[in-house]
């Protein structure tokens, strides 16, 4: 049974907290049977049972450039030092510690618009510590630990945790959000 890290689930519910009307049509976290073929080192497929991939949409039902501010924070929550964070894809850009944060063109055939990838170090598999996407000055701002428990074992029974809305994801990433694609 795979579950998803526990820093990706933690990121997810921050998310969740600061966007709690937003879209959920392009998120997803496990990879269906199709990112096996096309994309055999994916970080939404399980590696001893743990996933180390979210997909969040971009539709935050925000300002359309709030997204972009988020993904920037997240940016800056790696480059100060957050080690749980392995890279981030969106709007045909990629960013990693490679080069120190900095963002370049991503040439993958998802160009992540509907949608930003986050991938996981295998620090995050049991790392679900709060992230501190304000930084050091807006600590006293957020707790430093969620008042929610994160979910235990997000199981890959299902197509994944997601609500069921009978629709496949608008983005063509490839990724099991919201059906079986048995």
């Amino acid at each position: 049974m795979a579950k998803l890290c526990k820093a990706g689930q933690q990121l997810r519910e921050q998310i969740d907290d600061d966007y709690p009307d937003r879209d959920r049509k392009s998120d997803g976290w496990i990879a269906d049977s199709r990112h096996y073929g096309s994309n055999p080192s994916s970080d939404h497929i399980p590696r001893n049972g743990i996933v180390r991939a979210i997909d969040i949409d971009a539709n935050l039902n925000a300002h359309p450039e709030e997204v972009f501010a988020l993904v920037e924070k997240l940016r800056r929550t790696a480059k100060r030092g957050d080690k749980r964070i392995k890279y981030i894809i969106h709007n045909k850009r990629i960013c990693s510690s490679i080069l120190n944060w900095k963002w370049r063109k991503y040439r993958g055939s998802n160009p992540h618009i509907s949608h930003f990838h986050v991938s996981f170090t295998t620090l995050g598999d049991d790392n679900g510590k709060w992230f501190d996407l304000e930084g050091e000055r807006q600590n006293a701002k957020r707790p430093q630990e969620s008042s929610r428990k994160l979910d235990q074992d997000i199981s890959s029974s299902g197509p994944s945790d997601l609500p069921s809305s009978g629709s496949r994801c608008q983005c063509h990433c490839q990724c099991r959000n919201s059906i079986s694609l048995a």
